[in-house]
């Protein structure tokens, strides 16, 4: 969940300083926290973020994919 991803990355950093990058934000609209686990397990979190018809990425989405998204 989008609510979830600050908690992860806090809770990682502090288990093991340096094992995250992110949380960024995506062009296909999401937001990605990447973790290097202990064993060096490259885990990528993803969650979705509430689609906004005037956005920047829905703009990409039609201008570059051709993919109406919802109307709001």
């Amino acid at each position: 969940m989008l609510s979830q991803v600050d908690q992860i990355a806090t809770a990682c950093a502090e288990l093991v300083p340096g094992s995250i990058t992110g949380p960024r934000r995506t062009p296909w609209n999401t937001i990605d926290l990447e973790v290097v686990t202990p064993e060096n397990v490259r885990v990528i979190m993803t969650a979705a973020r509430p689609y906004d018809p005037a956005s920047a990425e829905a703009q990409s989405l039609r201008d570059e994919l051709g993919i109406e998204g919802p109307s709001a």
